[in-house]
């Protein structure tokens, strides 16, 4: 194997891309020449976990005008990156977990439902979440 392959996290499964990472991919398309095959090339070395193809930009492109007006109604922080509207009652053990996670997966270290749902639950003991508040968690 190369140095590579070594370094780089492993994505097992393809994920869907939060309103914000379409929003950035759409803004750069625009501004580097509106080259979807480009745009696509970039942002796959980015995004490995988007599988990022040229049809996926070109269906955002075309759909564009429905990512900008979800994007100007989020009523979300405009630093996170949740998936369309907010998703959470609890944004601030969201952003916590969002933030662990893209520092784990850089260093390549395995997640399971188990460690997610124990990280979850340690966020929200800082947060000061009621048990009552919180997540039904699965292992999935």
């Amino acid at each position: 194997m190369s140095n590579k392959e070594h370094s780089a996290p492993v994505f097992t499964k393809k994920e869907n891309a939060t309103l914000a990472q379409c929003i950035e991919i759409l803004d750069w398309y625009h501004k580097n020449g509106k080259n979807q095959l480009k745009t696509a090339k970039h942002f796959d070395s980015i995004y490995p976990n988007l599988k990022m193809k040229q049809p996926l930009v070109s269906a955002w492109v075309k759909d564009e005008p429905k990512w900008w007006e979800e994007w100007e109604h989020s009523y979300c922080d405009r630093g996170s990156t949740t998936k369309w509207a907010c998703q959470t009652q609890h944004p601030e053990v969201t952003e916590m977990m969002e933030l662990w996670v893209l520092k784990v997966m850089v260093e390549g270290i395995l997640l399971t439902g188990e460690v997610l749902h124990q990280k979850w639950t340690k966020f929200a003991d800082l947060a000061g979440v009621p048990q009552d508040e919180r997540l039904n968690l699965s292992d999935g």
